[in-house]
C-alpha cells in the first residue's frame, strides 16, 4: 500500500512562510535585486517545510560565499 506523504508543516504555516518570502522578495526587488532560480528553489523548499529557517539562512550564505569566490 502506498503511503500518502503528508505536509511537514500546516497550510497556515506554509501561507505564513510564503507571505514572508514574497515580502522579502518585493523589498529586494525595490532595491534592484533580482532573485535567481537557485535562490527561488531554496525559498520554495522553505515554504513547503522541507527546510527550516536556519537551513534557509545557511544555504543563502553558501550561495553568497560561492558567488564571492567566483568573482
Amino acid at each position: 500500500m502506498d503511503q500518502i506523504e503528508r505536509p511537514k508543516i500546516s497550510e497556515a504555516e506554509q501561507a505564513r512562510r510564503k507571505r514572508a518570502i514574497d515580502e522579502a522578495r518585493a523589498s529586494n526587488m525595490r532595491q534592484g535585486y533580482v532573485h535567481d532560480p537557485v535562490l527561488e528553489e531554496i525559498n520554495e523548499r522553505f515554504v513547503r517545510g522541507d527546510i527550516t529557517l536556519d537551513n534557509l539562512h545557511d544555504e543563502i550564505l553558501e550561495l553568497v560565499h560561492a558567488g564571492q569566490s567566483q568573482g
